[in-house]
């Protein structure tokens, strides 16, 4: 279950940060390369929060496991 909890708000971290992207596309819009590559840097940080996020939550848990034992 703990699994499960931190899966789905590693989930809706990343789903959170594409719906921003989504707003912010604009800035990312046309045929420069340049704007190519920082949309890919973009979508590379909002991947690595979501996992940053997820493991956060699974190492807090065990931190307060072994707290209480």
């Amino acid at each position: 279950m703990k699994d499960l909890k931190a899966f789905f708000i590693g989930v809706g971290v990343f789903i959170l940060g594409f719906i921003i992207a989504g707003t912010l596309a604009e800035l990312f819009s046309g045929n420069n390369p340049e704007r190519s590559y920082y949309h890919l840097i973009f979508f590379s940080i909002l991947y690595l929060s979501a996992v940053v996020t997820t493991l956060g939550i699974k190492v807090l848990e065990e931190i307060r496991s072994d707290d209480n034992k």
